[in-house]
């Protein structure tokens, strides 16, 4: 007959057991509903990064560098002085620029005043040559009767030669000096537009000896010193724009069967650790895996081919409210979560409208002011007594010409 003791140890062992193989059951039951509700729908990675627009900052001209107005993690504005340059040949450039501008006004209204002078010539010799016709018609109707002498009519003869071709040559030089200023103003003369533009340019250039930021942001990678010489298309430094960041998540091509534009994601970061978790949502799918756009393409005709599962950079955009509170830098780590329950996303964007937009308008700045100084050189330079044909372009129907240039 079994003991009590015995009894006993049976049936703590089946009670054990029974926990056991209860709290096993529970466990895998929590697993299972936990998988069913969430993890199904989920796509987790930790090859996640931040990235983020680089403003590389670059001369238009080569210079000597005379000042830095800020260095590496400092804020900066649009706007913004940040380097500058020696001035001293652009002014002198400028300068020659202005000096030619008037030297061209002051040759275009000459121009004006030859053809007014030609126009008044062709007259003269008009006069002079029925003069010399009617000297000689004069001299040969008496010839035959001996009236005149034959020296005298020799003359009459020459004289109406000369007359015709000095009208025909003024007549030619009128031709090629009202080719010149034909349906034109002076202002809107070719050679005084292109000196235009010559002061425009030299103004412009003058304004790149400062170098302003395009964007707010941090300053980054300062490669430059005061005095250094430096050449155009040379990185300076850059400005990082710290509202215009996004995450590339690389995930795996197999996890991206579900993954879907609009879905939200979570994430936090190695910086802050799991105490911040940011929000945010996917805005984009890659066209490509990331081994084509790498600097060797794989050959995947190659003997030796190996089979390699590829990642997908996912674009997530960030929500701008927990960015503000918690801000972020590029390159930084992330471990991301996608919610996959959203079915309803498209797998690639149907607007064109929605791609973000990036721009500036600092460089607009950079003519202020050129039109007025070159309007100002005209009209320093131009003749009083051309100003009608100052705006006024001038043509074949001005015929009535007064000896000093002005229309009648």
């Amino acid at each position: 007959m079994p003991s009590y003791s015995s009894i006993g140890e049976k049936s703590m062992k089946k009670s054990t057991t029974f926990c056991f193989a209860l709290i096993v059951l529970s466990v895998f039951l929590f697993f299972f509903f936990y998988w069913l509700f969430i993890w199904r729908f989920q796509e987790y990675t930790n090859d996640a990064y931040v990235q983020g627009n680089q403003v590389y900052i670059k001369a238009l001209r080569k210079g000597f560098v005379t000042g830095i107005y800020s260095d590496d993690s400092f804020l900066v504005k649009k706007g913004q002085l940040l380097i500058t340059l020696n001035e001293t040949d652009s002014l002198i450039a400028l300068e020659k620029a202005k000096k030619r501008l008037a030297q061209t006004v002051r040759d275009v209204c000459q121009a004006f005043h030859d053809v007014f002078t030609l126009a008044a010539d062709i007259e003269v010799k008009e006069a002079q040559l029925s003069k010399a016709q009617q000297d000689f018609k004069h001299r040969y109707d008496v010839i035959g009767a001996r009236g005149v002498s034959l020296e005298d009519y020799q003359h009459a003869v020459d004289d109406l030669r000369a007359s015709t071709a000095a009208l025909k040559s003024t007549k030619s030089n009128f031709k090629k000096m009202l080719a010149f200023i034909h349906n034109t103003s002076i202002e809107e003369h070719p050679l005084v537009q292109a000196a235009a533009q010559e002061v425009r340019d030299t103004w412009v250039q003058l304004y790149r000896c400062k170098i302003y930021s395009p964007v707010d942001g941090l300053v980054a990678q300062r490669t430059i010193q005061v005095g250094m010489w430096i050449s155009p298309n040379e990185p300076l430094m850059s400005v990082i724009p710290l509202d215009q960041i996004w995450i590339n998540a690389n995930f795996k091509e197999t996890q991206l069967k579900k993954v879907r534009i609009g879905q939200k994601v979570r994430f936090t970061s190695d910086l802050y650790g799991d105490q911040v978790v940011y929000h945010g949502k996917i805005v984009g799918l890659p066209g490509g895996a990331g081994n084509v756009f790498s600097l060797l393409p794989p050959e995947n005709l190659s003997g030796n081919w190996i089979k390699i599962v590829q990642r997908l950079p996912v674009r997530i955009a960030f929500d701008k409210e927990e960015l503000k509170r918690h801000p972020l830098r590029i390159g930084l780590s992330l471990e991301v979560t996608a919610d996959l329950s959203d079915q309803e996303g498209p797998l690639v964007p149907t607007s064109f409208t929605d791609s973000p937009h990036y721009s500036t308008d600092i460089y607009q700045a950079e003519e202020l002011g050129d039109q007025e100084l070159i309007a100002n050189i005209i009209a320093k330079n131009l003749d009083p007594n051309l100003k009608a044909f100052a705006n006024k372009p001038f043509n074949l129907n001005e015929k009535e010409l007064a000896s000093d240039g002005k229309t009648k």
